[in-house]
């Protein structure tokens, strides 16, 4: 009788053990499911706090470019009037970088240009083969064609 209640006693304490250890697990796994859950809420916060100074900086960078292309409008509403306010360089001042005949000519191609814009040409035919006769890795010789007959 002492025998089996010795083996009861240590079934139990087998059980017991087996229980615990399950319980540990479990209680474990619960602690470790925090701790992910706290470190998830603390990624999300700085994911949140980045995207918020990411936005910030963005605004202020649009805000200086804004600002710059204001300045850049004015400076041309500014610089244009004032070009055009002024009186147009005579042709024989010495500001005159380009001779009479060189100014002439430019104005001459410009209007070839633009002649040439506006015609339209067609191709009716494929352009012609300027050699006149095979030559390259399509010659043929005239001994060649013997042979293939």
């Amino acid at each position: 009788m002492l025998i089996s209640s010795l083996l009861w006693l240590f079934a139990g304490l087998i059980a017991g053990a087996t229980a615990s250890w399950f319980v540990c697990q479990r209680r474990f796994n619960q602690h470790k499911l925090k701790q992910e859950l706290e470190e998830s809420k603390i990624q999300l916060q700085n994911y949140r706090t980045e995207v918020s100074n990411h936005l910030e900086t963005t605004q202020q960078l649009m805000s200086q470019l804004q600002d710059n292309y204001e300045q850049i409008a004015r400076h041309v509403a500014s610089t244009r009037m004032t070009l055009i306010d002024k009186a147009p360089v005579q042709r024989g001042s010495q500001l005159n970088y380009l001779s009479t005949d060189t100014a002439e000519h430019i104005r001459q191609s410009l209007g070839q240009i633009e002649e040439r814009r506006r015609k339209k040409v067609s191709h009716s035919e494929q352009p012609l083969d300027y050699a006149g006769h095979s030559s390259g890795l399509m010659k043929k010789f005239p001994s060649d064609k013997s042979s293939d007959l």
